[in-house]
């Protein structure tokens, strides 16, 4: 590709004196950079290591440029951007456009559902979160369909493209407990199933990303989620004991599930349920005036046991705590 066309891509605005140099290859690492390459450059060092390896062209963010310039000595093309991340994904968006491979800006429970329901999970790309792996995971075109969860990345890949929120009908038959749900997903039925009601919508989401870009899936292994996971100290209760739950820890990466399962909570049937919050320390939870506080992975461990509840929330992103729990508190240990 000519610069003078990369340079309209990525929407540089400085003059340039050889437009017609033909470039061949991209990296978004420095390290990687070959003799004849094009180089985002992330950082001052990055720039340098790309001219000193004998990048062709080296797009960097603009924060004066004199001793780079000094560098290249005319054997590099410089252009310095507002935002080199944005640069390069814009490029990328550019060489691999709908008719290589699509993309897809969807939520992270949403994703999470996508991931479980699909059957043939290597078809599909996750993109990274850091801009350089997402630009090289999309140049490098090994698959036909990626998804994101980042819309900063999405927004330069595919500027003309919506973020994905298109749901296939279904609805909460109902909702058995706070664990359990059967649902309707379009004709079919699922009964009883491990699953937090609430989260419908994220599946019907799920479900109509594999339709539109027919992708072969199943609900048969429906779950719980990281989102929402209870772990059953004292065994999980059937529908018509319910009532008498107790000793559930439900441990969940985000406040919003926790703020919605602790209403429902308080206000299934007349049995007043217990409910206690746990969180890390300065985490300000809405409607919870003193939540309980864990400073370490081993002092909420200590506060599992010692606590009084029937349903307690723990707010973390620790996906081995569930096993040390049940290590700990469940009905084998």
């Amino acid at each position: 590709m000519q610069l003078d066309k990369i340079a309209e891509i990525i929407g540089y605005k400085g003059d340039i004196a050889d437009r017609e140099k033909e470039v061949f290859r991209a990296t978004a690492f420095a390290a990687d950079a070959e003799e004849g390459d094009l180089c985002f450059a992330g950082s001052d060092a990055e720039a340098e290591e790309a001219i000193k390896k004998g990048a062709s062209v080296v797009v960097y963010e603009k924060r004066g440029d004199e001793g780079l310039q000094k560098l290249s000595n005319g054997k590099s093309t410089l252009l310095g951007v507002a935002n080199v991340a944005d640069a390069a994904l814009r490029l990328a968006g550019h060489i691999t456009d709908e008719s290589t491979s699509s993309i897809a800006l969807i939520d992270s429970k949403t994703l999470t559902f996508f991931r479980m329901i699909l059957k043939q999970k290597k078809s599909v790309g996750v993109l990274p979160e850091a801009w350089q792996e997402a630009f090289e995971t999309v140049i490098a075109g090994e698959k036909r369909f990626y998804v994101t969860t980042h819309a900063e990345q999405f927004a330069p890949l595919r500027p003309k493209t919506a973020p994905f929120n298109e749901k296939v009908t279904g609805h909460v038959v109902s909702a058995d407990s706070l664990f359990r749900t059967t649902f309707k997903i379009e004709k079919y039925i699922y009964q009883y199933k491990p699953f937090i009601h609430f989260h419908l919508d994220a599946l019907r989401r799920a479900v109509a990303l594999c339709e539109k870009f027919e992708l072969d899936y199943t609900l048969d292994h429906i779950s719980w989620t990281k989102h929402l996971k209870p772990i059953f100290l004292e065994g999980e209760p059937s529908v018509q004991e319910v009532m008498k739950n107790e000793k559930v820890v439900i441990l969940s990466d985000n406040l919003e599930d926790i703020l919605e399962a602790r209403q429902y909570a308080a206000n299934v049937g007349k049995w007043m349920a217990k409910t206690v919050v746990m969180v890390p320390p300065k985490t300000t939870v809405e409607g919870v005036k003193y939540p309980t506080v864990y400073r370490s992975d081993e002092e909420m461990l200590e506060l599992v046991g010692s606590v009084a509840y029937n349903y307690l929330f723990i707010y973390t992103d620790n996906d081995k705590i569930a096993g040390k729990i049940l290590s700990e508190y469940g009905e084998e240990a």
